[in-house]
């Protein structure tokens, strides 16, 4: 397994927004997230990102107990990307949007222009590389955003509502290139949504949150529906 989370449990304050006995996320698959607003969706992302701390279990990635220090999580953030609900964009071109994680990395001026285009074209952005991103529209933001993330070669990549608020053209973009993306990179994605139709039509598994807890009777439900 890619993932497996025994025993975590979230709090804020003396609210419990999280409690997950077991979970397991097997590597190269896509798995979809759903629940109602509330639900711990985000606060689960943000755990399996390495983005925040659970309070209470042990989370194990690619076998190895993850240990919630900064200098330790460094490395894990390479290999995880975040895809927020409403991505926020460089007031800069395209080009230098997706090229920043690579000049962090390291990468050659040359390299990065090949993985630029590359990654541009695989998202159906290659006409905007000298736009400048902040006149973009959302489905074109969301579609920049897929392009940055997939740019540093991740093993995950955890969407937060990847097709909020966009129109039928844009979700059905954004749904094509995750599963282009998943076929040819093998990259393991999760995603939250409200859509069940994006369920059957994307995901392998689906994870059902209600106050912080996986539930078992939508999961069959989905499971008649595929």
């Amino acid at each position: 397994m890619l993932y497996v989370l025994s025993k975590i449990t979230r709090k804020y304050g003396s609210r419990t927004v999280l409690d997950i006995p077991l979970m397991e996320i097997e590597k190269g698959k896509i798995y979809a997230l759903l629940g109602p607003n509330g639900a711990g969706k985000t606060t689960l992302l943000n755990i399996l990102g390495f983005l925040e701390a659970p309070a209470t279990g042990d989370i194990f990635y690619h076998s190895t107990p993850v240990s919630f220090f900064e200098s330790y999580l460094q490395n894990l953030r390479r290999e995880v990307v975040m895809i927020d609900q409403h991505p926020i964009l460089f007031t800069s071109t395209v080009y230098k949007n997706v090229e920043f994680g690579l000049r962090i990395r390291g990468i050659s001026q040359k390299k990065r222009g090949i993985i630029i285009e590359e990654t541009l074209d695989l998202v159906g952005m290659s006409d905007f590389i000298q736009a400048q991103a902040h006149r973009l529209s959302g489905g074109e933001t969301q579609r920049v955003a897929l392009a940055r993330a997939l740019a540093v070669s991740p093993e995950v990549l955890l969407c937060d509502e990847p097709t909020s608020n966009l129109d039928v053209e844009n979700q059905a973009a954004i749904i094509n290139t995750l599963k282009q993306i998943n076929e040819q990179r093998k990259i393991t994605i999760m995603f939250t949504t409200h859509y069940i139709y994006q369920v059957s039509s994307l995901a392998h598994h689906a994870f059902f949150l209600d106050q912080g807890k996986l539930t078992t009777a939508q999961a069959e439900r989905f499971k008649l529906c595929r």
